[in-house]
């Protein structure tokens, strides 16, 4: 793996689940943001790599969580430095 493919597996994300998540939980995932809309959870923030992303949505899976979506978040310099 190149320097730069190592550079790109960290990153930030969006991921949606229905039901709700009390903001307690937010250290069992990787302390990312938790917040809700309606009867979706919504977890935010970066991971290191793909491997903890993984983990998450393991959780997710073991809670027997329905997944909706799973989303990068694009920042606006990387945004930039894809054009």
């Amino acid at each position: 793996m190149t320097d730069e493919q190592q550079k790109n597996t960290s990153g930030s994300y969006e991921i949606k689940v229905q039901g709700q998540l009390d903001a307690q939980w937010s250290e069992w995932f990787y302390d990312m943001v938790i917040s809700q809309d309606e009867d979706i959870t919504i977890l935010r923030g970066p991971l290191p790599d793909q491997t903890v992303l993984h983990s998450v949505l393991d959780r997710i899976r073991d809670m027997n969580l329905q997944l909706i979506s799973v989303n990068p978040i694009v920042s606006d310099e990387q945004a930039t430095n894809e054009e």
